[in-house]
């Protein structure tokens, strides 16, 4: 306050008061609320270029060539308009922000002059002692600073009554407005979200019957697995037998082929007896043969001689018969004559070598 008021120059000190004419300065800008908001939509265009429909603390630098901001006075700024801390700022809450920004900065600049003047009771009775002391005179320009600041505080109290209560309203109408876009987005978001779910329903439905379809699959799979792999263990039990098998046989091959080779070892050697034994028996029966042709031809030759001795029989019977008749014939005869009994004749049979002698008595009858 010394260096506000110094007390060797309340003259001057009177001159640069702030508060000694309020109406002739403003310490606030008061634009109205619609200009603010105005403005705020300008400010927010800029911003957004692109035409998003947001701004983030990137975009928000560009409006360092329209304000006397720095960039880290402009991210503070972000910083505070964006109370969801979620990284971007609607064009609602860019508004609302902004419009409660330029009523605390009011408020808060007044405030400062206030507290510039008056700090505390204790420093006032002070400041007047010390010029009811020195400058007595000065004591009416203090008491005038008082009351006009007074005043001038409580002017703006009311105008940041008024600006509270127009924000207010204004945050209750855009509020009623966001609701109720939101309440209509809500509406067409859980209608849609109802058509999703009951789409999603019929999706579920068909894919709890694929997947019923897939657990019958997979256990008619599981139920073939099972049985291929009983049938798997089966042929692999077989095919060790079937080795066993193999083994067997081919010891047994290798036993029928030894024998094969003793068979044919046999074989070849029964084959030239056999040889022989044919060479044996067909000069046998060539001998044979040749016998059969000589008995042959000598049982022809009995044969004719067995003829001709039959026609010499048949000769001799009918000579013995016509003898006989004869013989008869000289019985009768007998009876009157005495007769000496015939002589017997001896006939010679022709044979293959010699000639055999052959004699037949007649008896007398």
């Amino acid at each position: 306050i010394a260096r506000t008021l110094p007390p060797g120059s309340p003259r001057s000190g009177h001159g640069r008061s702030p508060l000694a004419s309020p109406r002739s300065r403003e310490p606030v800008p008061l634009s109205p609320l619609a200009k603010t908001m105005s403005k705020a939509k300008q400010l927010f265009l800029l911003c957004d270029k692109e035409g998003k429909g947001f701004i983030t603390k990137q975009d928000m630098q560009r409006l360092q060539w329209e304000l006397p901001l720095t960039p880290e006075q402009l991210e503070t700024v972000f910083d505070s308009l964006d109370r969801e801390g979620n990284g971007y700022l609607t064009p609602v809450e860019f508004n609302t922000g902004l419009g409660e920004h330029a009523a605390l900065s009011h408020f808060r600049t007044v405030l400062k002059l206030c507290i510039v003047l008056c700090v505390s009771q204790q420093e006032l009775c002070t400041l007047w002692c010390e010029l009811q002391r020195d400058r007595p005179e000065m004591l009416s320009v203090l008491e005038g600073i008082l009351v006009h600041a007074v005043s001038h505080l409580q002017d703006t109290m009311k105008e940041r009554d008024s600006l509270e209560q127009a924000l207010r309203r204004s945050r209750e109408s855009e509020h009623d407005q966001v609701v109720r876009s939101i309440y209509e987005e809500m509406e067409s978001q859980i209608r849609e979200e109802r058509e999703k779910l009951l789409a999603q329903k019929e999706k579920g439905k068909i894919l709890e019957e694929e997947l019923r379809m897939r657990e019958q699959e997979l256990e008619n799979t599981l139920k073939k697995q099972t049985e291929l792999e009983t049938r798997m263990h089966q042929l692999s039990h077989e095919q060790v037998n079937i080795k066993e098998q193999n083994q067997q046989l081919q010891d047994l091959n290798m036993q029928l082929q030894e024998q094969v080779e003793r068979n044919k070892e046999q074989l070849q050697a029964a084959l030239a007896q056999l040889n022989l034994a044919q060479i044996s028996t067909a000069q046998e029966q060539l001998a044979r043969q040749r016998n059969v042709i000589k008995v042959s031809r000598n049982m022809k030759k009995e044969k004719e001689s067995l003829l001709r001795q039959l026609e010499i029989l048949r000769d001799m019977n009918k000579r013995l018969r016509d003898e006989k008749d004869a013989q008869q014939s000289q019985k009768r005869v007998s009876h009157r004559h005495a007769v000496l009994p015939p002589l017997p004749l001896t006939y010679y049979l022709p044979s293959e070598d010699v000639c055999v002698p052959w004699t037949q008595q007649v008896d007398p009858p």
